[in-house]
Formats: C-alpha cells, structure tokens, sequence
C-alpha cells in the first residue's frame, strides 16, 4: 500500500470489479484515461485481464486502486508497467484514471502521481518513466508536466476517435530529474511521502 496525505494506493480486490466494469465502460473516464471513447468491455473480459494482477503474479504490472482516505471509497486506478524488453528492470509506463467525477479538479491526480513516482525511482530503482497520452488531452499534459515530465515526441495521428485522427505525445521523466524536482520538497531524515505494505 502506498500512503498519501487524502488517497491511498491498494492493491487490487475482486469486489473492485463493479467500480472498475463501471469506470472502463464510461465515455468520459476512457476519453482521459486510455484515449479510447469508445472502449468497452465485459465484466467477464476485465475479470480476466486483471486476473494476475488479483493473485499478485505478475510483477511487471502493477495495478492500484486509488481509494479517497476520508471516505475509503475506491475513486480510481493507476498502474506501473515495467519495460520488459531489457535484460533488466529500469523503466516503466504510468497510468491512472480517476473514475468517480464528482472527483475531478480536486488534486488527487497531482498526490496519485507523486505516490507512483516515489515507487518507481526509491523503491524499484527505475530509471525512466513514460506517459502517453494524445495531443488534446490537456488535463493529462498539464499534470504530467507539473511533475516534471518533458515531451519526447509524438506519433502523428495515430489515434482514431470522434471520426478524426489525433496525434499520441510520449512523455518522460529521468531519475536525476526526478531527484532535483524532489529534493526541495524533503527534509533531513524524513520521507516526503509515507510508505506502507500491505
């Protein structure tokens, strides 16, 4: 479990099917999270998806539920998928979706970002984290850049949807970038972010 000052990062849960079947089948949620409006999916076929991530089997994909801590209630997901294509672990892709709206423009994006960084550069020693996202998806670029992440290029129209093509923008964050941006927000012997396995 990972920590932060209003959401926690958990581990996935059967009972969290519902609000996931839920979340993956909203229009809105998938124009932001994944850049697909109009993706759906079965419960049985998300069952299977996320099977090994139920039974902790797979340590390249790192699935969280992002829940609101006053309330407990799941709001959310976010992931880590760690580059498999080297010999070793040193890069990942991040992901998160807030799924409850009501949600929306109240920071947890910022504190669930913080969370998977701290993961991915103290405790897995990556190296590099990468964002996706298309060109027009402003909320995500404005977060992604907050944190410090740089465009590194683009795919020109390579998303389809809305009956036109949209451009996909890879961002990334290095670890000495990610140690000069964090290093302001630490104090002598203490964590910026509170750490916690379940």
């Amino acid at each position: 479990m990972l920590t932060g000052k209003t959401i926690l990062l958990r581990s996935f849960e059967r009972e969290d099917f519902k609000h996931l079947h839920r979340w993956q089948n909203d229009e809105e949620v998938m124009r932001l999270a994944q850049s697909f409006p109009d993706h759906t999916i079965s419960r049985e076929a998300l069952e299977a998806r996320y099977e090994k991530a139920i039974k902790g089997d797979d340590f390249g994909e790192r699935y969280y539920i992002i829940e609101e801590k006053s309330s407990r209630q799941p709001i959310g997901w976010a992931s880590l998928d760690i580059h498999r294509w080297t010999r070793r672990a040193t890069g990942a892709d991040i992901g998160l979706a807030i799924g409850e709206k009501d949600r929306w423009k109240q920071g947890y994006g910022t504190e669930v970002v913080r969370l998977l960084l701290d993961e991915a550069f103290e405790q897995l020693n990556l190296h590099r984290l990468t964002l996706w996202t298309f060109a027009e998806n402003e909320a995500s670029l404005a977060l992604a850049k907050k944190m410090g992440f740089k465009e590194e290029g683009r795919t020109r129209e390579s998303f389809f949807f809305d009956n036109q093509y949209h451009d996909n923008v890879i961002l990334g964050l290095l670890r000495d970038e990610y140690d000069a941006w964090v290093s302001p927000l630490r104090r002598p012997g203490r964590s910026a972010l509170k750490r916690g396995r379940s």
